[in-house]
Parts: structure tokens; sequence; C-alpha cells
């Protein structure tokens, strides 16, 4: 290697170093910013309070995802850590993974190595919030590291896949995808059935390894393939998945890059969009697509770009909302990584394209360059538009609800969280997360007296024992709800008396999605008796605000 080369490769791994240390303290302030909501702290507390065995083998049934994130949460809690710097703790190790994998080990260029990580789900989603996800992208590109050497080195290759499919369902979908399109684009290259299959059975490692595989994905299956009691299996199903799985390839790409039509509150399942959003977000989405199509096509790729996306898009379709359409980023940046390991990605193979249809080589330079200028640019105002709200104002109400239950010493209060009507095992999103704050359960009606939600359904049965169960402690002291409306039905139920009107406490949180802001809000309620003897004042009526 001559002084060049090595001064490049150092000129790189600096390069590299800069982006990363920047990155790191983006998030570092957002992290400790950010207040995490019930999607955070719901599995705390199935790490902090459920058995290693519950985790393992029961739990995946009701959470449907494997059991990994929980694990590693249970892991954390065990060093007695406080409830976020438990979360944020994991959730740093791996963005910082997925990070350092960007900057330091993939085959981009300086301009895609910088770029990359403006992207809204790099920098804010699946860095500030403690979630799955950062971990998903990080085992995505250590599959994407190890592919094109899958033949010579198959083990790090096959434990990475592993690596994946125990990270999410999607994952398991997406790995599956990968295994298949190797085989599939084998048979393409070679136009024979027989010579792909033949060449992957002299190859023993692999094959054994693809049969690990195989074996491995049956059993995180099984371990979190749904029971008839799970609240998921029983909902409403009011889409067309064909339209779904559709949209997951229209309408996602657009989403990720450019567009900002959806919300976070809101399930792909559930989008409502006008027809102008609907083309817009097409062309963009098919705009995405020719890029990698391009891409593809000449490094005869074609089956590692329909076949992985195209499994994790069946599993979409069955349920996503706007914070898993990363999964599409990570599909990018597995196809871009292992293409650029074949071959370098040249902006002239765009331009040559573009040049048929007769336009000059600095046209077709300038519209390349500004269609990514643009997609840079509208996720860096995401990424601004979320950071400074997260920071501003309060992601989740819990963090000063906790503080005013302990100020106001009523942790021994007989409290109860707000059920829905048809179902006393449904919760609102923020009393839940309320629990990570305490060391045991703030509430006495909570299904199965734990701490997080069970996702099991309630039958008429089991709904009449709960409310013979309530009825047991006799009328609540407190009720945290997200609605004060929803607290008189609950309480005529159970037979109880008393004008549960008063609010001893309400907050209001700002959650940030791209450029949108979803409120929640959380209200703890009681009588004018109860708040009398807080407040020492009568309380005053006023108009409920909708939560």
């Amino acid at each position: 290697m001559n002084n060049k080369t090595k001064n490049g490769n150092r000129s790189d791994v600096l390069f590299g170093l800069i982006i990363t240390a920047v990155a790191t303290v983006i998030g570092i302030v957002g992290l400790i910013c950010h207040e995490p909501w019930y999607e955070e702290a719901q599995p705390y507390l199935v790490g902090r309070d459920a058995s290693w065995y519950e985790v393992i083998f029961t739990i995946p049934h009701y959470e449907g995802h494997p059991p990994l994130w929980h694990m590693l949460i249970k892991l954390a809690s065990c060093l007695g850590l406080s409830y976020e710097l438990t979360i944020k703790g994991v959730q740093f190790i791996f963005f910082e993974a997925m990070i350092i994998m960007l900057e330091l080990r993939s085959p981009f260029s300086r301009v895609t190595k910088a770029l990359l990580p403006t992207s809204f789900f790099v920098i804010y989603h699946y860095c500030v919030l403690s979630r799955p996800y950062a971990m998903l992208m990080f085992a995505g590109m250590l599959c994407a590291s190890f592919y094109n050497d899958r033949r010579e080195k198959p083990l790090p290759y096959i434990l990475s896949m592993v690596f994946l499919c125990l990270c999410h369902s999607y994952g398991i979908a997406f790995a599956g995808g990968i295994a298949l399109a190797d085989i599939a684009g084998g048979m393409i290259r070679e136009r024979s059935f027989r010579r792909t299959f033949s060449e992957l059975f002299a190859n023993k490692k692999l094959f054994i390894g693809y049969a690990a595989l195989l074996a491995a994905a049956i059993a995180i299956i099984l371990d979190i393939a749904p029971k008839q009691d799970t609240m998921a299996v029983h909902l409403d199903k009011t889409y067309s998945y064909p339209v779904v799985l559709l949209l997951c390839f229209i309408f996602i790409p657009s989403e990720v890059f450019v567009t900002s039509f959806s919300s976070d509150a809101s399930s792909i399942q559930d989008e409502a969009n006008t027809i102008g959003e609907m083309v817009g977000a097409g062309a963009v989405s098919l705009i995405i697509w020719a890029v990698i199509f391009i891409v593809c096509k000449k490094r005869r790729m074609i089956a590692e770009m329909i076949i992985p996306y195209l499994c994790a898009a069946v599993i979409m379709s069955i349920y996503a909302y706007p914070h898993h359409y990363g999964m599409f980023l990570l599909y990018v940046i597995f196809i871009m990584w292992t293409a650029s390991a074949k071959e370098p990605i040249k902006l002239a193979e765009f331009t040559h394209v573009i040049k048929k249809i007769g336009i000059s080589e600095k046209f077709a330079k300038t519209c390349i360059v500004g269609g990514a200028a643009v997609s840079v640019a509208v996720n860096i105002y995401w990424d601004i538009y979320s950071y400074a709200n997260d920071i501003i104002k309060p992601y989740d109400n819990a963090p000063a609800a906790a503080e005013w239950i302990k100020d106001m010493n009523i942790e021994g209060s007989r409290i109860m969280i707000a059920w829905m009507p048809d179902d006393t095992n449904i919760y609102p999103d923020a009393p839940v997360t309320l629990n990570a704050y305490f060391d045991k359960n703030l509430y006495y009606n909570m299904e199965g007296d734990v701490t997080y939600v069970t996702h099991i359904i309630a039958d008429e049965e089991e709904m009449e024992a709960d409310r013979a169960y309530a009825r047991t402690f006799g009328a609540p002291d407190y009720v945290i709800c997200s609605s004060p409306v929803a607290v008189s039905p609950i309480i005529e139920s159970l037979g109880f008396e008393g004008g549960y009107i008063a609010e001893a406490f309400s907050g209001t949180a700002y959650r940030p999605f791209k450029d949108k802001l979803d409120e929640k809000r959380l209200y703890i309620i009681c009588t004018k008796d109860k708040y009398k003897e807080l407040y020492g004042k009568d309380y005053e009526v006023s108009s409920y605000k909708k939560g």
C-alpha cells in the first residue's frame, strides 16, 4: 500500500470520526431532554417486573415481537439504574453502533456518509426514542457488511442474520427476504435452477448456515405467534390488505425521503390522503424506485432489489405506523451498501440514463443533485422541528404527573387507572407510563396486578370479574385518565357516587413527528371533597377539553 492510499484511508477514518462525534453530541442532547412515553416505558416495566421465563416465552406472544429488547432492558435494570437511565443507556449503545457502522464500516462516499445521518429516522426517531429500531438498523448494516463475503465467510453473515431476526418481527421477514434473494438472484444470473442449488449444496458451510437461520426464524416465529386471547388478534379489520401492500411501495418511500402526509397517531392501515397527496407521493416513490433499479440492474441485483423489501412489506401491510417506515430506509441502505461493495456507485450511472430522454448532461447532474438536496433539506427541517419541540415541550405527561404524586404524597392512596368501556384490560398510554417512575404498581385495578399492559383481551365474564374486584377496594381516591369524560361511566358501572369532576392535576404533552405535533393529555380526577382536602379550597368547575 503506497503512502497516498494510507493517507486517504486515514483521512476517511478521521472524516468518519468527526461525523460520528457530531451525531453523538446531537443524540446525547436529544436523549437527555426527551421524556419517554408509553412505547418506551412498556418494555422497561416488562423487563423490570416480569420473570425471565415470562419475558422470553410468554410475553412475546402478546407483544408480537421477539424478546431480545426486553431481555436487554431487563439486564440493564439489574444494575439498579433509574428508569430513564436504563432505557436511554441501552438505546445509546445501539445508536452509537449504528452510526459507527455507517461512518467507519460502510463503502459509501464521504458525501453519502455526511448526509445519511441527517435522515429524520437516523438522527431523531431511532436515536432519541428508546425503541428497538436502532438495534434493527445496526443488525441490518451488519448483514450488509458481511453479505458480499457470505460464500467465503458464512458464519458472521448467518449470525448477523439471526441477530436481525431477534431484533423485530420485521427483521425476520427482511432476513428471510435477503436469503431468498441470494438464492433467487443466483438462479437469475446462472439461468439454471439445478446449477444454483448444486452450488449452494457444494458450499456446505453456507448451506448449513441457511438451514440454521431457517430453524432460528421458525423458533422465533413460534415464540411470538399470537395466542387466542391476544388483543391484536381480535382487532377489527377495516382495510384492504392489497391496497396497503401497494402503499408500502408507492407511498412509504416518499414519506421516508421527501413528503410528510402521515401522522404517527394513525397506522398505514388507516391512511386517508387526498388524491393530490397520493399522486405526489407516488411520483416521488417512482423516482426513488428508478434510482434503486438503475443501481441494481447494472450489478445484476434485481432479486435483491425486489425480494427483501417485498417480504418486509408483507408484514408491514398487517401492522405499521409511520415510525415503522424507517424499515424502507434500512432496505435502501442495505441495497446501496451491497451494491457499492460490488462496484462504487457513481453519478454517471444516473446521468447516462437521464440523457437518453434528450436532456443535457449538465442539466441531468443538476436534476440529480437538486433532488438529493431537496431530500436532505426536508429531513434537516424535520430534525430541527422535532428536536426543538422535544427539547422545549414535554414529550410525555408522566414525569410531571409522577413528581406531583410524590409531592402530594398520595402513592398509598386508592388510585384507579381508567379502562375502556368495552375492555377492562385496555388503558390510556400516559397513565401506564407513570408506573415506570414508581417501584410498584400505582394502580389497584390493572390486569393481573402487573405494572405493564398484558395485551390480553377481556371477555364479558372477565370484565365483570374486574369490576367486582375493583368494588372491593371501595370508591377510588383518584382516577388517572386521558379524558375526564371517561371517568363518570366507569364510576357509575362500579356503583359508586361522589361526582368525580375535579381536576387535581392535568398536563399536556406534545409529540413531534417530522413537521407534525400531536397533543396528548393526562388528568388525575377526584371528587370535589378530595380536591378541597388537597388544596384547601373549593374546586371551580371548568369545561373539559376532549383528550
